[in-house]
């Protein structure tokens, strides 16, 4: 049993943190839901809402504005494991994420 608690205990779900762009990138939310499906097979996709339909180029997906949005993000940062930027459109947000 001590072997099974040992294998079980180092096991851990791969943090995921996906990126695009928020503002010049929604014309590619089907995309990025896309692809955060395709990353959930592999560990917990910190950032979904980057997929929501609901989040415009004009509106916040975050009560904290600016400031909210960037906190939250660099707390996510520094607990996931992997970084997935997906860069087609350019975002100055994602390029700070990623720099």
């Amino acid at each position: 049993l001590d072997s099974l608690h040992l294998e079980t205990t180092q096991y851990r779900v791969m943090l995921i943190y996906f990126c695009g762009s928020m503002r010049a990138g929604r014309q590619d939310v089907d995309l990025y839901q896309t692809l955060c499906d395709k990353l959930g097979k592999y560990g917990e996709v910190l950032t979904p809402f980057v997929a929501d339909k609901k989040i415009t180029h004009l509106g916040s997906e975050h009560e904290g504005g600016d400031k909210g949005i960037h906190d939250r993000d660099v707390e996510l940062l520094q607990k996931c494991n992997v970084v997935v930027a997906e860069v087609t459109q350019p975002s100055l947000g994602v390029g700070y994420e990623i720099g």
